[in-house]
């Protein structure tokens, strides 16, 4: 227990004054001794307080200022924007617009140009030329990337003099040269329908007239073979399927009727000698009338007299000889 500077100094003075009474009053030293610690303990049970906690104050440091380093200022390379480049492509009637952020950097060693800019917008646009003259006009996105790729790496100019690169590369058709290009798109890829509907129509008519229509009896078997069981209409369409096999081989066309018989062509000497015997049927005999009046007759007896020898005039036998000749 803690006790107060103020309280010690009381019960000395307590102590001292006790000291001296007992002194004064003639007791022994004892009893001042005594009556004091007994004073003594009657204070301290008196004054016998709880203490008070005392606050406790927390000091808070205060945070240092925080340092505020100055930014770093990076001085990026020097840059030029071409815009619109004309560059060729691998076909002769297409080219390629152009567009990149051109970077480069000088190098120490060999001669200074005055525009160094343009040097390296030179080399890049060289870089980017040899590299357009392979590429395909169909494939615009995968040129951009491409190109972008391999124009991104630095490389140095002819000279030695800058090393430049590009940023932000884009290539691309105009818009009428990519309006050209769809419309010739459409228009082969018709060329290849056309082309493929054609073989498949003479695939068609080469399979009709050589395999189908070939002969009389093919056309049959076809007609057989798309309709099964079918035989008494077969037997209907035989001559219209030899018609068509006919027309088919650009043969003449069979008689319609059953019963005409198709005669064989006559051959060259059958027709000369045709032509022999037509001129000597025309050939004018002597009338009747002038072989009487010669003879002294009249034609009605020239007439009773062929009938009694059993002959008869020439026009009647010269018919039945023609039908007789034609006949054979």
């Amino acid at each position: 227990m803690k006790l107060h500077r103020n309280s010690l100094l009381t019960a000395a003075v307590i102590v001292v004054v006790l000291y001296v009474v007992s002194l004064v009053v003639g007791l022994p030293a004892w009893a001042a001794v005594v009556l004091s610690v007994v004073l003594l303990v009657l204070l301290a049970v008196v004054w016998k307080q709880p203490e008070v906690p005392k606050p406790v104050v927390h000091t808070v440091q205060a945070a240092p200022a925080p340092v505020v380093l100055p930014e770093p200022v990076f001085s990026g390379p020097p840059t030029r924007t071409v815009v619109d480049v004309r560059l060729p492509s691998a076909s002769a009637d297409f080219q390629f617009s152009f567009s990149a952020i051109v970077q480069w950097s000088s190098v120490l060693s060999g001669s200074r140009h005055a525009d160094l800019g343009a040097v390296a917008v030179d080399a890049l646009l060289k870089r980017a030329r040899a590299l357009t003259t392979e590429l395909q006009v169909t494939e615009e996105a995968l040129n951009q990337q491409h190109l972008a790729s391999v124009l991104g790496e630095p490389a140095l100019d002819d000279r030695g003099q800058v090393r430049c690169w590009a940023t932000e590369v884009r290539l691309r058709l105009p818009d009428a040269d990519h309006k050209h290009l769809q419309h010739l798109a459409a228009l082969h890829r018709l060329e290849q329908t056309t082309l493929i509907e054609r073989r498949m129509e003479q695939d068609k008519r080469a399979y009709l007239k050589d395999d189908v229509f070939a002969t009389p009896g093919s056309a049959a078997v076809w007609w057989l073979a798309n309709h099964p069981g079918e035989v008494e209409n077969a037997r209907g369409l035989l001559d219209t399927l030899a018609d068509l096999s006919a027309a088919a081989n650009d043969l003449p066309v069979r008689r319609t009727s059953a019963e005409a018989v198709e005669q064989p062509k006559p051959t060259r000497a059958e027709l000369e000698f045709a032509a022999a015997v037509d001129d000597l049927l025309e050939v004018e005999p002597p009338r009747p009338e002038q072989s009487a009046k010669s003879n002294g007759t009249t034609p009605r007896a020239v007439e009773e007299r062929a009938t009694r020898n059993g002959t008869q005039p020439a026009e009647e036998s010269r018919g039945e000889y023609r039908e007789q000749f034609y006949s054979e």
